[in-house]
């Protein structure tokens, strides 16, 4: 009897220990800042001066638009005033044509207006194209870092901090993600592809599209 007992106390026991060696264990999960990844790393910072490449041609585009605009309201109060201070000593017909001057001026002014609101807009569509496949490439690079430095102190899983209510610094791998990046940037001998070099990546929260306001009516 005594026999029949420790061999099922035994079994009890190596069923216990089986069930426990196949518990899973819990995840380990990191957090990574990548606004932050963005704003310090190599890396972000060559995407990001794509980004402010983009809004600079834009804001080029609509200065120079409202230059043309001024120039061409100057135009039009020169002979308004004209007309105004030499109304009574012109002919009927003299008035005539000063009269039909400013309005074919001011028509060219407002076609002007539409049309540089119209290329405004088109630049701005195709910076925010742009902007769009800048982020994704970003992304594409640095995940490989992420994953790496993930894998490297042993976590399942990385979240961005921005989802997270509370951070405990010792999970952050951000500092990590960024001295890596700058590794693999200086070892390739290029942080990032030079500006203008077409479709490109920003981190999420990286630079905003470039949105310039369009000429003043």
């Amino acid at each position: 009897m005594k026999k029949t007992s420790l061999t099922g106390l035994l079994a009890v026991l190596a069923f216990a220990g089986a069930a426990s060696a196949q518990e899973p264990r819990s995840p380990r999960v990191a957090v990574i800042d990548m606004a932050r990844v963005s704003a310090e790393s190599q890396l972000g910072k060559s995407y990001a001066a794509q980004l402010e490449k983009l809004q600079s041609d834009i804001n080029s585009a609509a200065t120079q638009k409202q230059a043309e605009l001024g120039k061409m309201d100057a135009g039009i109060k020169s002979l308004q005033d004209e007309l105004e201070k030499q109304g009574a000593v012109l002919s009927a017909e003299a008035r005539e044509k000063k009269q039909q001057d400013i309005t074919r001026r001011t028509r060219e002014r407002q076609a002007f207006l539409e049309d540089g609101q119209a290329e405004i807009n088109r630049m701005r569509e195709r910076a925010q194209q742009q902007a769009q496949s800048i982020n994704n490439e970003f992304q594409l690079k640095v995940r490989p870092v992420v994953e790496q430095v993930a894998k490297e102190k042993g976590y399942d899983l990385v979240l961005d901090s921005q989802v997270a209510f509370t951070i405990n610094k010792d999970f952050d791998i951000t500092p990590q993600v960024i001295a890596r990046a700058d590794e693999q940037a200086k070892a390739a001998g290029t942080a990032a592809p030079a500006a203008g070099a077409g479709a490109t990546a920003a981190p999420k929260a990286g630079p905003a599209t470039p949105k310039p306001a369009p000429p003043r009516p």
